[in-house]
Order: structure tokens, then sequence, then C-alpha cells
């Protein structure tokens, strides 16, 4: 009996000495993230709930308390999951889990899709610069994103920013990259979309033509599906699930283009 109790003692000294580090790497690591700090033009901006987090080397900001503070409005489209962002004649387009974004009917490639987390729409902060276009820059030492106005030449708020060019949030790039054109490879008026809701079940079918080759995927809800463009053109999209949408986003691909389609459907009885 005492070589079994001194053998549960050993086993459960074990255990926890084993714990102990992991924990602290887990402490270590949160830490890390919560310390991240967001600048505009060397004002302090405040995150009331969810903060700046490292994801794969990717910094990830929450997109509303920073493009509030640079005199954006921003509303969320629940049915979409489609974040939308307007500043005079600019407007911005995000739809949560895709790694695109629409400025003004450009289209924006992004290194990780936009997420939600704790109910916060978090985007990489190279967004920032990519669609919104201002300076963004990284302060290794302080752990701190820089933004500042594009036309901030000669000001101390560049002086600072140009100190921690030298690193930035996300590696390798550096530069900022180039939006792409936009491409037409469908007419969204030659969309037929069509809803129905039967015996609890959401009932969706989206069809038209398109030019063979071309890839085309929907997202309804948070949910993304392939499509097959058949040789003579046409493509059919049919779903019967616990889904209720009232839109939808379709994106249609060949290569390195895209054309993204968001749509709403026609409710059928």
């Amino acid at each position: 009996m005492k070589k079994v109790m001194m053998k549960r003692k050993a086993t459960a000294l074990i255990l926890g000495l084993s714990l102990v580090p992991m924990a602290a790497v887990f402490s270590m690591s949160a830490s890390a993230a919560s310390a991240i700090q967001v600048e505009y033009n060397q004002s302090n901006i405040v995150f009331p709930d969810q903060k700046p987090i490292l994801q794969k080397n990717r910094t990830l900001v929450p997109i509303r308390p920073i493009a509030e503070s640079l005199g954006f409005k921003v509303d969320w489209n629940e049915v979409n999951r489609t974040v939308i962002i307007k500043k005079g004649s600019d407007q911005v387009r995000l739809v949560v889990s895709q790694k695109l974004a629409r400025k003004n009917g450009e289209t924006i490639q992004l290194d990780v899709p936009t997420q939600i987390v704790n109910k916060r729409t978090m985007v990489p902060v190279r967004f920032i610069a990519e669609a919104l276009q201002y300076d963004v820059n990284w302060d290794q030492e302080a752990q701190t994103v820089l933004i500042a106005d594009p036309a901030s030449a000669g000001t101390p708020s560049e002086n600072k920013t140009a100190a921690a060019q030298t690193t930035q949030p996300e590696q390798p790039e550096a530069e900022i990259k180039q939006q792409k054109e936009e491409v037409t490879f469908i007419d969204p008026e030659e969309i037929t979309a069509n809803s129905a809701n039967l015996m609890g079940l959401g009932i969706y079918i989206i069809k038209g033509k398109a030019e063979p080759g071309l890839e085309i995927s929907v997202q309804l809800a948070d949910k993304t599906y392939d499509v097959e463009v058949a040789s003579d053109g046409s493509y059919k999209f049919e779903l019967m699930d616990k889904i209720f949408a009232d839109g939808y986003t379709l994106t249609v691909s060949d290569g390195d283009q895209e054309q993204i389609i968001e749509g709403e459907f026609t409710k059928r009885n």
C-alpha cells in the first residue's frame, strides 16, 4: 500500500512539474499578443474588448476601432457577413473568411482571410495600407503598429515611422501589393438566384452561363461551395440545408484574376 501511495505522489509531482513550463509558455504567448499597440499619427487607438493578435506571423487587428479612428463609417451586414467601410467617395467591402477585399469595384488580395474573433472582425494590418491607403510601419522595440496619413511628409509622425520602417508587421513582403484590375467574367444581371423555405430547411438555386474553364464558388452564410461549369458554359448551384440567407457571394476566377458578385435571392413560396 505504501508503495502504491508513493507511486501516486511521484506521478502527481511529475505531472505538476510538466504543466508548469506549458502554462508559462501560454502565459508568455498571451502576454506578447496583448502587448501589441496601434497608433495613428502618434495617438494610441483604444480597443475596448478584442486586442490585436498574432496569427501565423501576421498581425490581425479589429477593423472597427481603427477604421473609425481614421474617419471611416463602418457597417456590418449580418446576412452576408460583410463589413462595409465608407469615407467620402471611397467604399471598401470585406467578406468574412475570404482573402479578398473590394474597393470601389477593384479587387485587393489579403495575406490572410478576414475572420471573426470574439465577435470582432479581424483583418491583417497590411489591409490598412493596401485598401485604406495609409502609411503602415512596425516598431519592433515598442511592439507597436504605426499608422500615419499618406501625406505626412516632414511631420514628427513621419520621423517616428521612418525610424521603424526596417521591420514590418508582416514579413517578408515589405512592398505594398498593387491592386488588381477589375475583370468581368459574368454579367450579374444574367444570374438567376431563387430561395425558399421548406419544413425548416433553406432551398437555394443559383444558375447562369459562363465561359468554360472558369472556376466558380458560392459563399452562403459562412460556408463556401465549389460550382462546376459544364462544357457548354452553364452552371447550377443547388443546396438544401439548415442555412437561412437573403444574399450570396459568387466568386468567378481565372488564374489570379477574380470577379466577386454579391447578390440577393428572390424568395419563392
